[in-house]
């Protein structure tokens, strides 16, 4: 009898570096002024929820290339979100050195992921 057992979502490589992803997005958002903290500020830490929601669905998904790809420009979309908030001055220049060094490792993750998904 063959049993195929799913990684659970929070042991893998990806959940978990989204995770610290998300928790450093939530402290650098928390400084920002009023004026940015209620959008940029909500928008930033609603696309790392979405991302962690994604990673859960895809690692439970049978078909798991267009999922990936909506993970992929989720991701690209945090990155673009976070250069804005670099542009206006509410993240520091290393605070986006260090955030954008995690997106880059996610996203080799998720390129990983993609080519595994296409060969099985």
């Amino acid at each position: 009898m063959f049993i195929w057992l799913m990684a659970r979502y929070e042991h893998t490589p990806i959940f978990q570096q989204t995770y610290i992803l998300t928790v450093n997005v939530y402290k650098a958002t928390s400084n920002f002024k009023r004026e940015y903290k209620y959008t940029l500020g909500q928008e930033l830490k609603q696309r790392c929820h979405n991302l962690l929601e994604l990673i859960v669905k895809i690692n439970a998904a049978q078909d798991k290339r267009v999922l990936l790809g909506k993970l992929n420009g989720c991701l690209e979309g945090l990155r673009i979100h976070l250069r804005l908030a670099f542009d206006l001055k509410v993240v520091s220049g290393g605070q986006l050195g260090v955030l954008n060094k995690q997106i880059e490792e996610i996203g080799k993750q998720i390129g990983g992921w993609q080519k595994w998904a296409v060969k099985n």
